[in-house]
């Protein structure tokens, strides 16, 4: 199934010399939206960024889990005349992309210099001669490396080429938390998804079966289960099934100590677009609530109605939506949101927070079945998606709005900055502020209570809590 890590592998394989910097970490944020969900998100800079930390330092020598891996089998792998054997199929792999000629230093005096300048890693984290480079591989015109910080709790992949050089970074902590993909029936770490890292100790080699080629490849490892396939090409980029349909790792005498195997998964039944948003039932509030009930202090205020006019919104959000829609469903991917059409005068603005021209903002299709969600800001920014309405005509509590809970009529927003928060509801939809752009993903308690201010809801849910 197709992921963002595979897409931004697929940018870097592109010729063009724009360099891009990137963080795994947000990746595997906005991949836990729902399936039905793509998202177009761009800076103010016009450049594509994205920034989330999924947090925590993990030291990795003795915390792998084993989640996400099949079995380890019997089968294993035979080393004769320096060459792998393959003992389940009795192919010799292709051979592993060559070390690169580049010294350790020369590969951080090549990579440091390009992290931009205001990003939070480069005050806190720096890269310099205190990283360890776990592998390395290219030519004179591409470089591959993996780089860890010294307390080995960022990864970074820097590919280089031409000049130009892409920057990912991921906590190690996320690259054993579930994959995005999970939900399909993906049962990959991200650390395998996006070609990093076998979650398992002693790995010496890696064996990759990839779409509509007859012999494995073998990949480069390094120190701590790190390996890589090489500078990834067009090529190794998949169209519509994984480049990668299997891995396999083993321990210097051969054993087995990991496997994957892509299996197709079961798609979800496309509701249909007779399915219609199912409107919340919210009473007038008779009994407003000011304070935390539990503590008895004053909640903060509710986020304001944003000035900007519904025909600006729509206006405004155009440029995202165009850029959306140039896409194609993915596999698996809800084809409703794209059925929904162009933004028009006819999509209603529901829901609009925001001061000056910054402005969070949920709309409704024309059909009553798809919402888009458009967060403007700095005049030029912007972070959009599409949803469709499951089968049972509700969304629940999304990342950056919710529908309300029926008999809900006030919604209190414990967020980590600043403390329980009023949320702002309209027309049955609630959102506690400016959202996006940032993706500061927290597990939230979120609380609802009637018109009377009695609570009958409560709940965590992830939202972006920025």
């Amino acid at each position: 199934m197709s992921n963002d890590i595979e897409r931004l592998l697929n940018t870097a394989a592109d010729d063009s010399d724009q360099p891009l910097h990137t963080d795994i970490d947000a990746i595997l944020t906005r991949g836990r939206r729902s399936v039905r969900r793509s998202r177009i998100a761009v800076g103010c800079t016009a450049a594509l960024t994205t920034t989330a930390i999924l947090g925590g330092v993990t030291a990795w020598s003795n915390t792998f889990d084993k989640q996400g891996t099949e079995p380890a089998s019997s089968a294993g792998i035979t080393i004769k005349d320096g060459l792998v054997v393959d003992d389940g199929t009795g192919h010799t792999p292709k051979a592993p992309p060559p070390v690169s000629r580049l010294s350790d230093a020369a590969v951080l005096s090549r990579c440091a210099p390009i992290l931009p300048a205001e990003s939070p890693h480069k005050q806190e984290n720096p890269v310099d001669s205190r990283w360890k480079v776990v592998t390395k591989t290219g030519d004179q015109n591409r470089l591959l490396a993996l780089l860890t910080d010294p307390d080995r709790s960022v990864v970074a992949v820097c590919t280089a080429k031409k000049g130009s050089v892409t920057w990912q970074r991921m906590n190690t902590s996320g690259l054993r938390a579930d994959y995005p993909g999970k939900a399909s029936g993906d049962q990959r770490t991200p650390a395998v998804a996006g070609n990093v890292q076998i979650p398992a100790l002693g790995v010496a080699y890696v064996l990759a079966d990839f779409a509509k080629e007859a012999v494995p490849r073998q990949a480069l490892v390094g120190s701590d289960g790190f390996y890589t396939f090489g500078y990834p090409y067009q090529s190794d980029i998949y169209a519509s099934a994984p480049a990668i349909e299997g891995i396999r790792a083993y321990d210097a005498g051969g054993k087995q100590l990991y496997s994957w195997k892509y299996t197709k998964p079961q798609l979800p039944k496309d509701p249909g677009p007779e399915v219609k948003i199912k409107a919340a039932n919210v009473p007038p509030v008779q009994v407003e609530v000011t304070k935390d009930p539990e503590t008895g202090k004053p909640l903060a205020a509710t986020p304001p109605v944003s000035v900007v006019s519904d025909e600006s919104i729509r206006t405004r959000c155009k440029v995202p939506d165009e850029a959306y829609l140039k896409s194609s469903p993915h596999l698996g991917e809800d084809k409703r949101p794209y059925d929904a059409g162009k933004l028009s005068p006819a999509w209603k603005v529901v829901l609009k927070t925001g001061t000056g021209t910054d402005v969070s903002a949920l709309l409704v299709s024309p059909g009553e079945n798809v919402v888009a969600w458009c967060s403007l800001s700095g005049g030029t920014g912007y972070d959009y998606g599409r949803d469709a309405v499951p089968a049972t005509g509700k969304f629940g509590v999304d990342l950056n709005w919710g529908q309300v809970p029926d008999g809900v009529a006030q919604i209190v927003v414990d967020l980590p900055k600043t403390g329980p928060t009023k949320a702002l509801i309209q027309n049955g939809y609630f959102i506690w502020g400016l959202t996006g752009g940032t993706s500061d993903i927290k597990n939230v308690r979120i609380r609802g209570f009637d018109a009377q201010g009695k609570q009958v809801y409560d709940a965590k849910h992830e939202v972006d809590a920025s």
